[in-house]
């Protein structure tokens, strides 16, 4: 039998896929009195609009934290802003979450450490040190590496450094000088030219060092007129020396 026109249309319109929703096209109803659309939201939108509601919270919160101490042992000290200074750029880190030990002396490895952070040296530039009581995987190798490889520091002598010895003001001195020098930095002097009272205790490599840190007014004496030399430097000294220095 011949099959019509029509018969095979009818066939092939039958055997075509029923789609499973209608492509119809939606717009939003709108309430008259209003005039504000009544549709409702999708899943989707449901969703977006908790995680807008929800973001100024998180940043409530994060600006509360930054508003708390963060040290409980620089609360009421002298030093305490030139101390948040250097640990908010990265200088220094507390000896713990909480403790900064602003009033402990500053090691001879702590201080040529956070000279590097200064300069963001590159670490893995400055592997081996000369230095027989410098273990390689301590914190401090790298930056002691540094230190002599730019001259900032020759150890105190028969190959060893002390990095856990407390640095000396007159060390101090002689090592920020140096520093200085080698960073480049331009400080103006706000000093002047100080005789200090037990200025024949300072040793003879130190005293051009001390002269000219107290004529940049980055350090200054005791309060009786003396520099003590061998009086060993805080941290928190350290610290407002680096806030001065940045501050100039």
């Amino acid at each position: 039998a011949v099959k019509t026109f029509k018969e095979s249309a009818d066939k092939e319109v039958a055997q075509q896929p029923k789609p499973s929703n209608p492509s119809y096209p939606t717009f939003p109803r709108y309430n008259k009195s209003t005039k504000v659309s009544t549709s409702r939201p999708s899943k989707k939108t449901e969703i977006k609009k908790q995680e807008v509601k929800e973001e100024p919270k998180k940043q409530e919160v994060k600006k509360e934290n930054l508003n708390q101490e963060r040290f409980t042992d620089t609360k009421g000290h002298w030093a305490k802003e030139a101390i948040n200074y250097v640990v908010e750029k990265g200088y220094f880190a507390g000896l713990s979450a909480k403790e900064f030990a602003p009033n402990k002396a500053i090691t001879r490895g702590q201080l040529v450490t956070v000279l590097g952070r200064i300069l963001n040296i590159n670490k893995t530039s400055f592997k081996s040190n000369n230095f027989k009581d410098v273990k390689s995987d301590a914190y401090y190798a790298p930056y002691i590496a540094w230190a002599e490889s730019v001259g900032i520091t020759k150890g105190r002598g028969n190959g060893n450094f002390d990095p856990d010895k407390g640095i000396t003001r007159e060390e101090m001195a002689v090592m920020m000088v140096k520093f200085l020098r080698i960073s480049g930095k331009n400080i103006n002097a706000k000093g002047k030219e100080v005789s200090f009272k037990d200025d024949g205790n300072i040793e003879s490599w130190a005293k051009d060092a001390v002269r000219e840190m107290a004529k940049l007014g980055l350090v200054s004496g005791m309060e009786d007129g003396s520099f003590s030399p061998k009086t060993e430097f805080t941290r928190a000294q350290v610290a407002q020396v680096l806030y001065k220095m940045d501050k100039n």
